[in-house]
């Protein structure tokens, strides 16, 4: 026989047991789904943004936070320069010996323009304005500042060697 206590209307005449008795608070959970809403939309925001930037590609080599583009052609300064810009770079600005130390091996014995230039009697400046603080030599007496395996020197700009552009490695 079956106690009355245990039946619930089942077909089998029995009861269920609950193990929890949790009622959700409608408060909390709305909580909970705000949070997981917002995380997801942060989450989606900053994976866009990523998405949105461009690395170094094709030809240019990523190197810290730069990329580098090493010219096979020839072009005097002013040419090479313009040729960076098109690029939405500039003429390589050396900023550490570390990126000297790489362009130096990578440009092997070739010349190549580089983005320092002085107006006669004045200092060398970078192509974006800065002033050079003479943390490296700059052999000779021209205007215009290529590297070659020795070093840095001084041109007057006119001849035609390679050229080494450089930008940020991200942007947008």
């Amino acid at each position: 026989m079956i106690n009355p206590e245990l039946r619930d209307g089942r077909p089998d005449g029995f009861r269920r047991r609950t193990i929890c008795n949790f009622k959700p608070n409608w408060k909390i959970c709305l909580c909970v789904c705000f949070v997981i809403i917002f995380a997801a939309c942060i989450i989606m925001i900053v994976k866009w943004k990523m998405d949105k930037r461009v690395a170094c590609s094709g030809d240019w080599l990523a190197v810290r936070e730069k990329c580098f583009y090493f010219s096979d052609d020839t072009r005097n300064w002013t040419a090479s320069k313009i040729f960076c810009s098109l690029q939405k770079s500039e003429l390589a600005q050396i900023d550490t010996q570390k990126d000297m130390e790489f362009l130096k091996r990578y440009a092997g014995t070739d010349m190549h323009w580089i983005g320092l230039s002085r107006k006669q009697g004045d200092s060398w400046k970078w192509t974006n304005g800065t002033t050079f603080n003479d943390w490296f030599e700059i052999i000779g007496n021209g205007s215009f500042a290529f590297l070659s395996a020795d070093g840095v020197h001084s041109s007057r700009g006119f001849i035609d060697i390679k050229w080494i552009c450089s930008k940020p490695q991200y942007s947008s």
